[in-house]
């Protein structure tokens, strides 16, 4: 076909009117040589050809912009050395012999490999995949060989970071610490790693193909047909407390998330699960709940022990007090009889004896009446209202006043100070701060009482009340004792008392979640501070203003 000659341009035969065979043949005539040339040269393949005996004739500019290297006139024994050949590993050298072009040449029909071309100018390597076939003529006889190229050089790249992605969220699936189950559409288990399989009891190759259904507790089924509904809808959700049965039977509480699994079109194929264990959890919680309930049930029984003994003691203190009222009596009453009956039989010895049983007498009514006072402040019914604490001091200043008109006394008392309270308690504590005031400034020739709050500072704990006096103070020393019941710091010579007062305080401020304290300073006054409702922890009590006892 190759050896007819050329027709003559000027006489050639129009290529309409030839029939197809000649047509094609009459591609390869010289005038069409520059076609041929440019559509091999444009071919999106990298194209070779080599002749029977190995040489190479002809690369198409995609071969040499895949070997880097163009024609050269080497032996093909030495083409692997020569255009730096490897196989995929990118470290094993390839043998020439084991190359598709050299394989052709050998007769095989049409050998291909995956190569690695690594050269100067290619020093980061190539991936190519290569395919040969021989050329033979009319008798069978190699002629040559067409070698064809393609650069998979960025699709093996995609393909291996493709591959580490896999292993990467493989390595990650399989080593979590939680279980992760796949099932197609009818429920069956498509895939569980093998924390899932553990937990379960089974073998990842037992799980597989297990529905659902198989492993969850059987009164949970129509539970589980419903949110298997909700997974088709495409809704996703959290199954708290849920349980599943291992193999060998026994119930494992979990906490599962799922969701509905769709498609590249979108529909849905099965859904996704992540299983937590939560048997220790739960079973930790069961014991904190036996706990709970044991310890409620001791409190209630101490409560009630408690309540009970309280009740005995106040039982107790009021009969005691009642009971001794009566011969406290009789002593006060005979010895005014004696010293009004007997008066001139007796010397001034004993008329001061008869007068020390009489004060020890009545001392001894008061204490009576301050246990009972003191007793009462916890039995008595708390009714909490808002309270006028401004009105209330103010009413205790006048009655203070019309006790002793003759006082001079210099009253502080800040205004549109209310508060949530017991008023008949709160009136209490106000009685007991401003009359302690107004006992221990009776020496001072103009008495200053004040009732007021400190400034806000901040701390959220709430106002901070105070009734301050300029009177006779105390020794710091002793401000662990202003609270106890009978604890005085002033004899009864000095300030008349019975040490309850500042006890009854205590019990009342405390019954209204707040705190009572007291600072002073011998001959420089007092101040006692109390706060009602604190939510948080107490601030450290003010050090700059003074404190007193009852």
């Amino acid at each position: 076909m190759l050896d007819r000659p050329p027709a003559h341009p000027m006489t050639a035969t129009p290529s309409s009117t030839l029939p197809p065979d000649e047509l094609a043949e009459s591609l390869f005539q010289p005038q069409y040589q520059p076609l041929l040339r440019a559509i091999l040269d444009n071919a999106a393949e990298g194209l070779a050809v080599a002749d029977a005996k190995g040489r190479l004739l002809y690369f198409n500019d995609t071969a040499r912009k895949i070997l880097g290297v163009g024609l050269v006139d080497a032996a093909p024994e030495a083409w692997s050395e020569r255009y730096g050949i490897f196989y995929p590993d990118t470290k094993t050298r390839c043998p020439s012999e084991r190359l598709p072009i050299y394989r052709a040449l050998q007769g095989e029909p049409s050998p291909e490999e995956d190569l690695f071309m690594r050269n100067a100018t290619h020093p980061e390597g190539r991936h190519v995949h290569s395919i040969a076939r021989p050329v033979r003529d009319s008798q069978g006889n190699i002629l040559g060989v067409t070698l064809s190229m393609r650069d998979t050089h960025e699709q093996r790249m995609a393909e291996a970071d493709q591959r580490r992605t896999e292993l990467r969220f493989q390595l990650l699936v399989e080593s979590a610490q939680e279980g992760l189950w796949t099932v197609d559409v009818d429920g069956r288990t498509i895939y569980a790693n093998r924390y899932l399989c553990q937990m379960l009891g089974y073998a990842v190759d037992e799980m597989t193909g297990k529905t659902l259904f198989d492993v969850i507790c059987p009164e949970d089924i129509p539970l589980m047909q419903q949110y298997v509904e909700q997974r088709r809808q495409g809704r996703s959700a959290v199954l708290n407390d849920f349980r599943l049965v291992r193999k060998d039977g026994t119930v494992l509480w979990t906490l599962v998330s799922t969701g509905p699994l769709y498609d590249e079109t979108g529909k849905y194929i099965g859904a996704m699960a992540m299983i937590t264990d939560i048997t220790q959890r739960r079973q930790a919680e069961e014991q904190v709940r036996q706990l709970n309930a044991e310890l409620e049930r001791r409190i209630a029984e101490r409560t009630a022990q408690l309540e009970f003994s309280n009740r005995e003691l106040e039982a107790f203190a009021y009969s005691v007090a009642h009971d001794l009222r009566a011969p406290l009596r009789s002593i006060s009453n005979f010895t005014l009889a004696l010293s009004e009956d007997c008066a001139d039989k007796l010397d001034a010895t004993g008329l001061d004896y008869l007068q020390r049983i009489r004060a020890s007498s009545q001392r001894m009514a008061e204490l009576i009446d301050g246990i009972l006072a003191l007793s009462r402040v916890n039995r008595t019914e708390f009714v909490e209202t808002e309270v006028n604490l401004s009105g209330i001091s103010r009413s205790i200043s006048e009655q203070l006043q019309r006790w002793q008109p003759e006082r001079a006394v210099r009253f502080q008392l800040q205004d549109g100070l209310v508060d949530r309270g017991d008023s008949q308690l709160l009136r209490l504590v106000l009685e007991n701060l401003m009359g302690n005031a107004w006992k221990f400034t009776r020496e001072k020739p103009v008495a200053e009482i004040e009732f007021g709050t400190l400034p806000e500072s901040g701390t959220g704990t709430g106002r901070v009340y105070f009734v301050r006096d300029n009177g006779a103070g105390f020794d710091m020393e002793y401000q662990k004792k202003l609270f106890g019941v009978f604890q005085r710091l002033h004899t009864q010579q000095e300030f008349e008392g019975n040490g309850v007062g500042l006890a009854t305080v205590q019990r009342i401020i405390r019954r209204h979640g707040g705190r009572v304290w007291g600072e002073g300073r011998v001959g420089q006054g007092a101040a006692f501070y109390f706060t009602l409702h604190e939510t948080l922890p107490p601030p450290v009590p003010p050090s700059s203003s003074p404190s007193d006892s009852n």
